[in-house]
């Protein structure tokens, strides 16, 4: 019994009488018969690289290559007729058929998955990142704790998506002014001298939203678990 190993390595084979005809065939001007013969060398390496890669269905493609290789070969490069190049072809077809018969197929890889849509502050984020590579380039790292503290105002923006209309006011102010003075450094603007100062007002305004953000959720939260003690002891639960 051939292994299936031997069984993928075995349609190669079957092109190598033609490789003396091919040559035969070139050099004779004869432009339909080395067509065939070319159609009887490419047609088993597309049959054998379908077998190698095994997916479902594959056989049934290598044997019709196959069958397509023997049929062209009689018809072109033998010069017979059409009725014994179909018998031919279809004794290829039907014997690599035979052949494969057995071969484990693979079943084909599922597609990849789609991206994820872009969240609403992703574009704020990576322009959170050039400023940071800005500051970096032009030596001015007192522009990167404001940066940070923009971010993490993000992430809580994130956290509550009801309130991105109050994110984008904050973007429209902050995220904006500081794109702006670091792309004035970077074209080679001279830093003033209340820079510092403003850069430090920027920060703090940042920290300071984040930090009543989260008291508010706090508070919300606090809300919640009054009204659902209350409600567990008039239920009789507590």
């Amino acid at each position: 019994m051939i292994s299936a190993f031997w069984r993928r390595w075995l349609l190669p084979f079957t092109a190598l009488p033609l490789l003396p005809a091919t040559l035969v065939n070139l050099f004779a001007g004869r432009e339909w018969a080395l067509l065939g013969c070319v159609a009887g060398i490419v047609l088993p390496m597309a049959a054998t690289w379908l077998m190698r890669r095994g997916r479902a269905g594959d056989a049934q493609l290598a044997a019709a290559a196959m069958g397509a290789a023997a049929m062209l070969v009689t018809f072109l490069g033998a010069d017979a007729g059409p009725v014994a190049a179909l018998l031919l072809g279809a004794g290829a077809w039907g014997g690599t058929r035979l052949l494969y018969t057995g071969v484990i197929e693979a079943a084909p890889p599922p597609p990849p998955p789609e991206p994820l849509p872009p969240g609403p502050l992703d574009d704020a984020r990576t322009r959170l990142v050039a400023i940071i590579d800005t500051a970096r380039r032009v030596e001015q790292p007192r522009l990167i704790p404001v940066a940070v503290a923009i971010g993490a105002v993000l992430d809580e923006f994130e956290r509550r998506p009801e309130r991105l209309a109050e994110a984008r006011r904050f973007l429209g102010v902050n995220l904006d002014g500081l794109e702006r003075i670091a792309g004035r450094l970077s074209a080679g603007a001279e830093a003033p001298p209340g820079l510092p100062a403003l850069l430090r007002d920027m920060e703090e305004a940042a920290r300071d939203l984040r930090t009543r953000l989260r008291e508010q959720e706090s508070a919300a939260l606090a809300v919640q678990v009054k009204v659902l003690g209350d409600r567990l002891r008039q239920e009789g639960y507590g």
